[in-house]
C-alpha cells in the first residue's frame, strides 16, 4: 500500500498545479507593484534625457532593362531575368566603395560628427591620423546609422539614415543613393574606355598584320613566277579535257586495230567462203577484187565443165586460175595481218604517249592546285584579318560615341524628405516597455520561486507530492511554551478539539479495521506527541483507549511531561522517570496495573519506562511482541507515540505490530525530497501507512472543515481572552 501511494505521488507531482502560483502572486502582489514602480521611476530620467533621432528614407529603383536610347550596344550590359541580379545590386549598394564615394562627395570625412571627433586642421588634432584612418572611422560611424531594405517582389530599395538633424539625415540618405547611381555609371564608362583602348591596340596590331600578309602574298607570286591565279583554273581544266579526249580516241583506235588484227589471226586458215562472210576482212579493197575474180573464175569453170570434160585444157586452166586466186588471197591475208599489226603498234604507241602527256599535265595541275591553295589560304587569312580590322574599327567608333553617353542602372525614384517628427526614441513606449519588463521579471521571479519551492503547504500537496492520503490539517494552536497548558486549552476549546475529532474520523474512514494506531513524525518537533495525546483523548470519548509511549529516543517525549512523572523523592531531591512498557513482563494482567497511569475513566497512559538496552534490541524482543499482543485484549483503541523517522529504525520495527501508522508533518518546514526519503522507510510489506496529518498550517492554506471553523471563530488567543 505504501509503495502504491509513493508511486502515485511521484506521478501526480509531474502535473502542473497553478494554485501555488496564484497564491504566491496574491501574497506578493504589492512587492511586484513596488518593484515595477521603482524601476520605472529610476529609468524615467534616463529616458527623458535621450536625444531625438530623425530618419529619412530615399527610394532607389533598380532598372529591369536598359533604356535603349541609342542603337549602339553597351559594353557593360546586364540580364535582370537572372535570379541573383537584384540581390547582387542590393548588396552592391551596401558595399564599402559606394559608402566611400558618398563620404567623399558629401565631405563627411571632414565632419567631426562622423570621423570620430577629429577636425581637418592638423594643428588641432590630438593624435595624427591618416586619410585612411579618417575614412575608416567615418565609414564605421555611417554604417551604425545606415540601413537598407528591399521591397519584396519589386525593384525598389529603401536607403534610410538616422541622425539627430533631420536635414542632415535626408542629405546623407540622398547622397548615398546618388553615390550608388553614379558608381554604376562610372563603372560603365570606365569599362567602355578600357574596351576602347584595348580595341585601338588590337587595331594597330591588325594593321601591321594586313601589311605583312600582303607582302607575303606578293613574295609568293614572285617566287612561283605567277602574276595571278585568275583564269588559270579554267585554262588548265580545258587542257586536261582536251588531253583526256585525245587519249580516249587513241585508246579507241588502238582497241579497233587490236580487234582487227586478232580477228585476222584467228581466221587466217579459214575457208575463203567463211572469210568472205566476215565484214572486217571482206571490206578490204584487194580482197574484194580477189573475191570478184574468184567468183568469175568459178563461173567460168562451171560453164566449161558443162561443155568440156574434166581433162580438158580449158578446164585445167580454169582450175589453175582458181588456185592461183586462192594463193593470192592467202598471201594477201598474211600481208593484211602484218599491216594490221603495225597499225596496232602505232595506235598503242600513240595511246601510251597520250597517257604520259596526260599524267604530266595532271602532275603539273596538282602542283598548280597546291600553289593555288596556298595562295587562297593567304588570301583568306588576309581577308579575315581585314574583316576583323573593319569590325574592330566600327566597334571602336561606337565605343567612342557611347563613352559620352551615361546611362545609370538605377534611378533615385523618391528622394528623401526631411522628417518632421523624430523616429526614435519613443519615450512613452520605452517607459511602457520598462514598466512591462520590470513587471514581467518580478512576476516571473515570484512564479519561479514558487515553482522551485519544494515544501508542503497544504493537504493537496501531500497527495500530489508525497502520494500519502491527506487526513487533516491543523492550524497554529497558540504561542505558549507550557505544553500542558496548550493541551488543556485545546481540550477546553470545542472548536480546537473538533480538529482532532476530524483526524479520528478521517482515520476511521480510511482504515476502519485499524484499532492499534501509531503516530510518527518525519523528524523531531513536528507535533507527533501532541497529535497522539489529543487523538487518544478524542478516541476515549467513545472507546476505552490506551496512550502508549514508545519514543525512547527523545529526551523531551511524552513520558517526560510533568503530569506523567512520579513525585520527587526527598532523598534524591529530584524526579525519576516512571516505569512503563520497558518493564512489561509476562504474567498476570494484575502485575501490569501499576505501570498504567489513568487519565480519565476511558483513557490510560503507559509510559515508555526505563530502557537499559538499545531500542532496536527491545523492539525485536519477545517481551515487546508479547506486550503488543496483550494490550489489544485490555483496550478497544490503542494510540502509540512512535519515535521520528530520522536517523533510526525504531519505528520500522514497532510499526509492524500495529494496524496502521499516521504520519505527522510540519507544514512549510522541510523539502519534499527530504520528507520522501524519511517516509520511504515505511515502505515495508507489514506496515500500513494510513495517511498524513499536516501540522501548523497557515490559515490561508487550511483545507479541512474543522480547522477552517477553528479559524473562523476568531483565534486561540481571542478565546483565551474571553475565558
Amino acid at each position: 500500500m505504501a509503495v502504491g501511494m509513493i508511486e502515485n505521488g511521484q506521478k501526480m507531482e509531474s502535473s502542473i498545479d497553478f494554485v501555488p502560483f496564484i497564491k504566491a502572486l496574491k501574497k506578493h502582489w504589492w512587492k511586484i507593484l513596488l518593484f515595477t514602480v521603482v524601476v520605472t521611476g529610476a529609468c524615467f530620467p534616463l529616458i527623458s534625457g535621450m536625444n531625438s533621432k530623425y530618419v529619412s528614407t530615399a527610394t532607389v529603383l533598380i532598372k529591369a532593362q536598359e533604356d535603349n536610347a541609342t542603337p549602339i550596344d553597351n559594353v557593360d550590359g546586364y540580364d535582370s531575368t537572372r535570379s541573383p541580379y537584384y540581390v547582387t545590386q542590393f548588396n552592391l549598394m551596401q558595399s564599402r566603395v559606394v559608402l566611400e564615394k558618398a563620404i567623399k562627395d558629401l565631405k563627411l570625412n571632414e565632419d567631426p560628427r562622423y570621423n570620430g571627433g577629429v577636425t581637418v586642421d592638423d594643428s588641432i588634432r590630438e593624435l595624427p591620423m591618416t586619410e585612411a584612418d579618417l575614412m575608416n572611422a567615418t565609414v564605421k560611424n555611417i554604417r551604425k546609422h545606415l540601413s537598407f531594405s528591399e521591397v519584396r517582389l519589386t525593384q525598389l530599395v529603401h536607403v534610410s539614415f538616422e541622425s539627430e538633424d533631420a536635414e542632415e539625415a535626408a542629405r546623407i540618405a540622398d547622397g548615398i543613393a546618388q553615390a550608388f547611381i553614379e558608381y554604376t555609371v562610372d563603372k560603365k564608362v570606365e569599362k567602355t574606355l578600357a574596351a576602347q583602348q584595348w580595341n585601338e591596340q588590337q587595331m594597330e596590331e591588325l594593321r601591321k598584320q594586313v601589311a605583312s600578309k600582303k607582302k607575303e602574298m606578293e613574295q609568293f607570286l614572285n617566287k612561283e613566277g605567277l602574276i595571278t591565279f585568275k583564269g588559270i583554273d579554267g585554262f588548265e581544266t580545258q587542257q586536261l579535257s582536251i588531253m583526256t579526249e585525245r587519249l580516249a580516241n587513241a585508246t579507241e583506235r588502238r582497241m579497233l586495230a587490236q580487234s582487227h588484227y586478232e580477228l585476222v589471226v584467228q581466221n587466217l586458215d579459214a575457208p575463203l567462203e567463211d572469210l568472205a562472210s566476215i565484214p572486217e576482212i571482206s571490206s578490204h579493197p584487194q580482197l574484194q577484187d580477189l573475191r570478184i575474180a574468184m567468183i568469175q573464175a568459178k563461173r567460168t569453170l562451171f560453164d566449161l565443165q558443162n561443155r568440156y570434160g574434166p581433162k580438158h585444157n580449158k578446164i585445167l586452166e580454169a582450175e589453175a586460175q582458181i588456185r592461183a586466186i586462192e594463193v593470192q588471197f592467202r598471201r594477201l591475208l598474211v600481208e593484211l595481218k602484218l599491216g594490221l599489226y603495225k597499225e596496232y603498234q602505232a595506235q598503242l604507241a600513240k595511246e601510251n604517249r597520250y597517257k604520259a602527256l596526260l599524267n604530266e599535265q595532271k602532275n603539273g595541275f596538282k602542283a598548280l592546285v597546291a600553289k593555288r591553295d596556298t595562295y587562297e589560304s593567304m588570301q583568306t587569312d588576309l581577308q579575315k584579318t581585314e574583316d576583323l580590322y573593319k569590325d574592330m574599327f566600327l566597334r571602336s567608333k561606337e565605343q567612342e560615341l557611347s563613352s559620352t553617353y551615361r546611362e545609370p542602372d538605377a534611378v533615385l525614384y523618391d528622394p528623401a524628405a526631411v522628417a518632421k517628427t523624430p523616429a526614435k526614441p519613443n519615450k512613452l513606449l520605452l517607459l511602457a516597455m520598462v514598466f512591462i519588463m520590470s513587471f514581467t521579471l518580478s512576476t516571473l521571479f515570484v512564479i519561479i520561486r514558487a515553482a522551485m519551492d519544494q515544501k508542503i503547504y497544504n493537504l493537496t500537496q501531500v497527495l500530489k507530492k508525497l502520494g500519502l492520503k491527506p487526513l487533516a490539517d491543523l492550524p497554529e494552536m497558540g504561542q505558549t511554551e507550557d505544553r500542558n497548558e496548550l493541551v488543556n486549552l485545546i481540550r477546553s476549546n470545542p472548536y480546537a478539539m473538533e480538529s482532532f475529532h476530524g483526524i479520528k474520523t478521517a482515520i476511521q474512514l480510511a482504515s476502519p479495521s485499524a484499532y492499534c494506531l501509531g503516530v510518527v513524525s518525519s523528524t523531531e518537533k513536528e507535533g507527533a506527541t501532541l497529535v497522539s495525546q489529543l487523538l487518544a483523548d478524542s478516541l476515549s470519548r467513545n472507546h476505552k483507549t490506551l496512550l502508549l509511549d514508545l519514543d525512547f529516543r527523545s529526551e523531551t517525549g511524552l513520558s517526560m511531561l510533568p503530569e506523567f512523572l512520579p513525585q520527587a523523592d526527598e532523598a534524591m531531591n529530584g524526579a525519576t522517570e516512571a516505569k512503563g512498557a520497558a518493564q512489561w513482563a509476562e504474567g498476570a494482567s494484575d502485575n501490569h496495573k501499576p505501570l498504567f497511569i489513568s487519565l480519565n475513566d476511558k483513557l490510560d497512559f503507559l509510559p515508555r519506562g526505563v530502557l537499559e538496552q538499545s531500542p532496536l534490541v527491545y523492539f525485536s524482543s519477545e517481551q515487546f511482541l508479547h506486550m503488543m499482543q496483550e494490550l489489544p485484549e485490555l483496550y478497544e483503541r490503542i494510540v502509540v507515540n512512535l519515535p521520528s523517522l530520522t536517523d533510526n529504525k525504531d519505528t520500522q520495527l514497532a510499526a509492524k505490530t500495529l494496524d496502521g501508522v499516521v504520519v505527522v508533518m510540519h507544514a512549510a518546514s522541510r523539502s519534499v525530497p527530504v520528507i520522501r526519503q524519511d517516509i520511504d522507510k515505511l515502505n515495508q510489506p507489514d506496515i500500513n501507512t494510513i495517511g498524513a496529518v499536516l501540522n501548523r498550517v497557515q490559515a490561508d492554506n487550511l483545507q479541512s472543515e474543522e480547522s477552517k471553523q477553528f479559524i473562523a471563530q476568531g483565534s486561540f488567543s481571542a478565546l483565551l481572552a474571553e475565558d
